[in-house]
């Protein structure tokens, strides 16, 4: 395989690809979602701005996971210094099952979904198993590249197991962070856009110095055509809804990546948006308890905060976009 152009226009062609499949996936999504009629039930204590949004379809995550599953296993197949995509796509996809799963039971069965205690047995289970292969059964070592010198500590022999517990608990709250922030028409969508893009030119960056920057720097470009494509229909005001099904993949996705590249630390400033939208829920939830019903936001997540303070939703989505644009800044400036 050629050098780094051949790269770059493999990679462009790739994210094209990816974005123009979104894009037809979802013209046609969107009808056969309408007609099976799976519609999303808005929270009954929401911001009541939202209850005209119910019935909107969900399972729009599928308009961007079916083209991303097609393109990324070409590349795999295709090249063998990019078969590590193929894990991360395993770990994306079986996320994205568990959201798929939840979704079903919310539209088919019951609308609360699986049961707190059944969802995060799933994503344990599923994060355990990706993390034991990344540290136990990858061709390629784990290792820790530290910020700023770039030195990079290979994971062997007893730090394994205690990094494994960090692996399982690191895949499980990013997902479900991004899960919390999918909660205003294109904001996941819109930052993990941006989250996947740094990810990409991270990637790139590395080439010479990190075997997995290779496979990250397609998988993040991908990830970013998709959200690209499904910003078509999910904009404001919304046509579909990702759901758990896109939220939780794209967690998955965007934590593995940096996982891969050996910068975890990445999601702190890349991702800050969403510890921010997971943070805002367990303070809040904490504080309500240890204060017998008193909250220090209208409302979490945080976004729901500044709806009811009077912001739109575009308004959230902008300025939410800018503070991940200043972490992907902060996060290039580090590696």
């Amino acid at each position: 395989m050629p050098q780094e152009l051949t790269h770059i226009q493999l990679f462009l062609t790739a994210f094209g690809l990816v974005l123009i499949l979104t894009a037809i996936t979802g013209v046609f999504g969107l009808k056969l979602l309408r007609k099976l009629q799976v519609g999303q039930t808005v929270r009954e204590d929401g911001p009541h701005t939202h209850f005209i949004k119910s019935g909107t379809p969900t399972f729009g995550g599928l308009f961007f996971l079916l083209p991303l599953t097609l393109v990324m296993l070409l590349l795999a197949f295709r090249y063998e210094d990019m078969r590590q995509l193929v894990s991360l796509l395993l770990l994306t996809l079986s996320f994205a099952l568990t959201g798929f799963l939840d979704d079903l039971i919310k539209t088919r069965i019951n609308r609360k979904g699986l049961s707190v205690r059944q969802k995060s047995l799933l994503l344990f289970l599923l994060a355990f198993a990706f993390g034991f292969y990344y540290l136990y059964l990858a061709p390629q070592p784990a290792f820790i590249r530290i910020p700023v010198s770039g030195q990079q500590i290979d994971l062997q022999g007893w730090i394994r197991l205690p990094y494994l517990v960090f692996v399982m608990l690191y895949l499980f709250f990013m997902s479900n962070s991004v899960n919390l922030t999918d909660g205003v028409d294109g904001l996941a969508s819109s930052v993990t856009l941006l989250n996947a893009l740094a990810l990409a030119l991270i990637g790139r960056s590395l080439l010479s110095a990190i075997p997995a920057a290779l496979p990250a720097y397609a998988f993040s470009l991908a990830i970013a055509a998709g959200c690209l494509g499904f910003l078509i229909f999910n904009r404001h005001p919304a046509r579909v809804f990702m759901g758990d099904t896109g939220s939780q993949a794209l967690g998955a996705a965007v934590a593995g990546t940096a996982l891969i590249l050996g910068m975890p630390w990445l999601m702190l400033l890349t991702g800050m948006i969403y510890i921010i939208e997971s943070f805002s829920v367990i303070i809040q939830v904490a504080y309500f308890k240890k204060t017998g019903g008193r909250r220090i936001f209208r409302m979490s997540p945080i976004h729901h905060h500044f709806e009811l303070g009077g912001w739109k939703e575009n308004k959230i989505v902008l300025i939410f976009s800018l503070v991940t644009l200043a972490g992907c800044l902060a996060a290039w400036l580090l590696i």
